[in-house]
């Protein structure tokens, strides 16, 4: 009678398990899928996103959806997230078609990610930003708009005094663009880019099938978080997609 009642606990708890979150990729039949502005079928579709697009899902559209996801993506649109189907993602880290790439940390406090014949080397480091780099300076003077003439990242437009920047990402020694790193900040918490968890957030997958391989990275830290995703194809650098985390 124990087995029973511990079997049928088990069954309902399958049955209720918590949807998946995390990276993960638009998959959709039709080629690309839509995104909602609330979790139901008949919502308005804030926008079309086309399979491959990388995004955060944080978790169920909440309001007694599960087949939803609250999904946060790089949007030209006022719209930082709103809602997919569950039906059309997929969760690297738990597909099969995908391998992920092991944490090695370098004595030089870097971090590299390796596997599957792919090895990926991220290198941040310690700067003071210069004060004329900033523009579009608030009548405050503590917040700005860009630096060096781009949008910043991990400050919530705070001008920062010192940060870690990342300076390299490589793969296969493959170098990604420098242009697709500049204003990418982390706080400087500790004197080391490990001691800032600056090298915490990074997930790497592989995908031998069409080549190619996701860089998926949270950085910052609370109301200046961000994700972002570098995309290599064939070995080359594609794209790099990039969204505010902090809701």
């Amino acid at each position: 009678m124990r087995y029973l009642a511990a079997l049928l606990l088990l069954c309902s708890a399958l049955t209720h398990a918590a949807p998946p979150n995390g990276f993960a990729l638009v998959h959709d039949a039709d080629g690309h899928t839509n995104f909602r502005e609330s979790p139901d079928l008949n919502a308005k579709v804030l926008a079309k996103i086309p399979n491959g697009t990388p995004l955060e899902c944080l978790g169920d559209g909440g309001e007694g959806s599960l087949t939803f996801c609250t999904a946060q993506l790089q949007q030209p649109a006022a719209e930082d997230y709103g809602f997919i189907h569950y039906s059309r993602l997929i969760f690297p880290a738990s597909d099969k078609s995908f391998v992920r790439l092991r944490e090695h940390f370098g004595r030089d406090d870097t971090l590299t990610l390796s596997g599957n014949g792919q090895t990926v080397h991220i290198v941040a480091r310690g700067i003071h930003p210069k004060r004329s780099d900033f523009s579009g300076i608030s009548k405050n003077k503590y917040t700005a708009r860009l630096y060096q003439g781009k949008p910043f990242y991990g400050t919530d437009s705070t001008i920062p005094k010192s940060v870690f920047a990342l300076e390299r990402i490589t793969l296969n020694g493959q170098t990604v663009p420098a242009a697709e790193l500049q204003g990418l900040f982390s706080p400087d918490f500790a004197a080391t880019a490990r001691g800032s968890n600056v090298y915490q957030g990074w997930e790497a997958y592989y995908r031998r099938t069409d080549k190619t391989l996701y860089l998926f990275g949270r950085q910052g830290s609370g109301a200046g978080s961000f994700d972002v995703c570098f995309i290599f194809k064939d070995g080359k650098f594609q794209r790099r997609y990039l969204w505010n985390a902090a809701l």
